[in-house]
């Protein structure tokens, strides 16, 4: 009896161990990076995640929810300001509301992470200006990949394409 207590514990143990949350690099390039998000060790990813310098800019794409984020110090609960990206002659704003303090955020269709990454694609720096006020420039140099790596990430696990993440969500 004492020894299938002891092996039980060890296979909760090392099954527990296989479930952990994990997030894993899939690229990096200058101030970018590209990483995936699975809350099962690696048997599914849960997010796509691209990062620029730091904390300042994130896309984050689910099943559920596309959305960009901005790190902003001053921002508190609930407060919802513009928050303008500028990449050589492309410019696009978003009204960002902030859920937790010091992060304003965007919910945004697949159609417009794209869009907006191809134009990075196209400049060398990226300028984020929250409520009238320009922040340091982001450099974009050499980051085509790590964006394409985000969006092939984005593509693969069907977010944002409403018919492919139903039809995954039925296979499970």
């Amino acid at each position: 009896m004492r020894r299938l207590g002891f092996t039980a514990g060890l296979l909760f143990c090392f099954s527990a161990h296989a479930q952990e949350a994990v997030t894993t690099p899939e690229r990096m390039d200058g101030a970018w990076v590209a990483l995936h998000h699975s809350s099962d060790g690696g048997e599914h990813v849960d997010a796509c995640i691209l990062k620029a310098s730091g904390p300042v800019l994130q896309f984050r794409a689910t099943r559920k929810a596309l959305a960009i984020q901005v790190a902003d110090e001053n921002a508190s609960v609930g407060q919802s300001l513009p928050v303008t990206l500028t990449a050589g002659h492309f410019t696009r704003t978003f009204q960002m509301t902030s859920a937790e303090a010091a992060t304003l955020s965007a919910g945004v269709e697949a159609g417009v992470i794209r869009s907006t990454l191809e134009a990075f694609k196209k400049a060398t720096n990226l300028t984020i200006r929250i409520n009238g006020i320009d922040g340091e420039p982001i450099s974009l140099d050499g980051s085509s990949r790590t964006l394409d790596a985000f969006l092939s990430c984005m593509n693969t696990q069907g977010f944002g394409d409403q018919k492919k993440g139903q039809e995954q969500k039925q296979t499970r």
